[in-house]
């Protein structure tokens, strides 16, 4: 009987064992799928940014296209809007536009030229569109 109640116990355990690296094989796959997860929803969020800054590089926009970028992107953090040298998505840069468009200087059939750059301000990425005068 002594043999029956060794083999019992080995038997168990490596039941035993191979549950425990089951689950364990289990848990690092789990794991990793919310990983995979995480890194596909942030790839399609980056792929939308680019996409949607695409417009703007290295393309040829009119003045009533600068002013509705400067508009669309008024006070947001992580995009700087650049005219002629002069960040123009915040209160002053928006007066300045339309100071612009007042005096001449900028009209809504002037052809601008647009690139996208990604930009160190004040130690954070953003990125900045330009326009400047064809």
């Amino acid at each position: 009987m002594g043999d029956a109640a060794n083999q019992a116990i080995s038997l168990g355990v490596g039941i035993f064992i191979t549950l425990l690296i089951a689950s364990g094989v289990i848990f690092i796959f789990s794991q990793m799928q919310d990983v995979y997860s995480e890194v596909s929803a942030t790839d399609t969020n980056i792929a939308a940014q680019f996409g949607e800054y695409a417009m703007y590089d290295n393309t040829t926009l009119t003045g009533l296209e600068v002013i509705n970028c400067a508009n669309k992107y008024y006070n947001e953090n992580m995009v700087v809007v650049s005219y002629m040298g002069r960040d123009v998505n915040n209160v002053d840069g928006i007066q300045y536009l339309e100071q612009q468009l007042n005096n001449g200087f900028l009209s809504y059939d002037q052809k601008y030229s647009s690139i996208i750059e990604e930009v160190e301000y004040d130690g954070i990425m953003k990125t900045r569109i330009t326009f400047t005068r064809i």
